[in-house]
């Protein structure tokens, strides 16, 4: 874990806080994973509600992961989640995670909130509008200001498959709280958050939705330095996409081994042949 009391304009990080998480020398924390017994565990979150390490696993049919050995499947059908309490009083707080959605259905669900200690700062709503309406396929972050609790901005039918959520939050008069999904270009809040601060962040099923099963992976937040997307194929985690990107996509689908780092390429919740043609169309250049 990467963890920082002050900003600086050199310390970037706050807690990078992979859901992939991994052995102690890995530096991140989430779901971890035994690199030998293969065992993924959410014991790295300050705390869960329902939810135990039988909910975090590697890929297989009832566990998608986007990076890594391992994920988080957050079941349907009530409150379940993670939270990180080690956020201290921020005044600048950056978050990204990856999220599976195919299976969560239509009604509203928060799959991200962060909070002051009680009430709530900022929330990422799956299946609701700029209005907080019910509306299937968008993505909402709703935000807090000393005006009103409901500032919305929104990316409409996101599709299927995984998808980023980026945002970036700040406390001030004048603050421009950026949000992006899958990588587009930026949207903008205008907010007096003058006051407001973070105190902890839950990632699930927040609100209690009467959802289907949904994935959860790659959680990052920061004070400051966005991190932006995962490489995609890079399978390896060598940080380039190359031929030995798509042996490692062979390898775990053969069964021999987990890939390191991002082979998914195709982004489908699956690692297959598929995830291989992708990554041998951008090693081209296609």
């Amino acid at each position: 874990m990467k963890h920082e009391t002050s900003l600086g304009s050199s310390r970037s990080a706050l807690t990078v806080k992979s859901l992939i998480g991994g052995v102690a020398a890995a530096a991140l924390l989430g779901l971890s994973m035994n690199a030998q017994a293969q065992t993924c565990v959410v014991d790295n979150w300050t705390s869960q509600t329902g939810l135990t390490n039988a909910n975090a696993g590697v890929q297989d049919g009832d566990n998608r992961r986007y990076g890594g050995p391992c994920g988080l499947r957050v079941p349907g059908g009530g409150a379940a989640y993670v939270t990180d309490e080690t956020p201290s009083a921020e005044g600048s707080y950056i978050a990204r995670f990856y999220a599976y959605l195919d299976d969560a259905g239509t009604d509203p669900v928060v799959i991200y909130e962060a909070t002051d200690g009680t009430d709530f700062v900022a929330r990422v709503w799956y299946n609701a509008d700029s209005t907080g309406a019910a509306s299937p396929g968008d993505i909402t972050l709703q935000v807090a200001d000393n005006g009103s609790p409901n500032n919305f901005s929104t990316f409409t039918g996101v599709g299927s498959g995984w998808h980023s959520i980026e945002f970036a939050w700040e406390a001030a008069a004048a603050a421009d709280i950026q949000f992006s999904v899958n990588g587009a270009a930026d949207q903008t809040l205008s907010l007096d958050t003058s006051g407001f601060q973070i105190a902890d962040a839950s990632l699930g099923n927040v609100n209690g939705a009467a959802t289907g099963p949904m994935d959860f992976d790659d959680f990052d937040s920061r004070r400051i330095s966005r991190p932006g997307r995962l490489l995609v194929g890079d399978a390896n985690d060598d940080g380039s996409i190359n031929v030995l990107d798509g042996l490692a996509v062979f390898q775990e689908s053969a069964g021999t081994s987990f890939a390191a780092g991002q082979p998914d390429c195709t982004e489908d919740g699956s690692v297959n042949v598929l995830d291989g043609l992708c990554i041998f169309t951008i090693s081209a250049g296609g």
